[in-house]
């Protein structure tokens, strides 16, 4: 056994200066051809981090707040999948519940207002949400609810 282990800990000493090498000639050739779609997500990395540094504290709770809070994807699929009649595939029940965090964000941002308008203080209620709803549907934020039968002829 002891052999074995030297045998094992010398191959990993010769095979580590050929990692390093390669690794250095990888980023050699990364940073001559550097791929125009990676340059782009680190550029949107770097004005994240620059735009979270200049957050308040405040900002900033309700900033992590915003990226920890998830729709349960299994709630989704099961609501798009009663309205739809057919099996969902995941790419939409993510996209589907994306869409729906913004929505909601939405209608939080406006009832936030709604309770500012009202010059009250405190948690959100209620009144507050239906408000905010209200004013949504005034800018046709939110589709009618009620089917309207088009008859072309009367």
């Amino acid at each position: 056994m002891g052999k074995d282990k030297k045998g094992k800990e010398q191959q990993q000493q010769q095979q580590q200066p050929l990692a390093v090498a390669k690794e250095s000639k990888d980023d050699a050739v990364s940073s001559s051809n550097q791929d125009p779609i990676k340059q782009a997500e680190r550029t949107v990395q770097e004005k994240t981090v620059l735009l979270v540094s200049a957050l308040s504290d405040k900002q900033l709770d309700q900033y992590e707040i915003f990226r920890r809070s998830t729709m349960p994807r299994a709630t989704v699929k099961r609501l798009m999948q009663s309205i739809s009649g057919t099996s969902m595939p995941p790419n939409a029940v993510i996209a589907m519940a994306g869409i729906t965090k913004v929505y909601i964000g939405e209608i939080v941002e406006l009832a936030c207002q709604a309770r500012e308008d009202l010059h009250e203080t405190g948690p959100l209620q209620p009144k507050h949400i239906r408000e905010a709803v209200r004013l949504l549907r005034m800018r046709n934020g939110i589709p009618s609810t009620k089917y309207k039968k088009v008859f072309p002829f009367k």
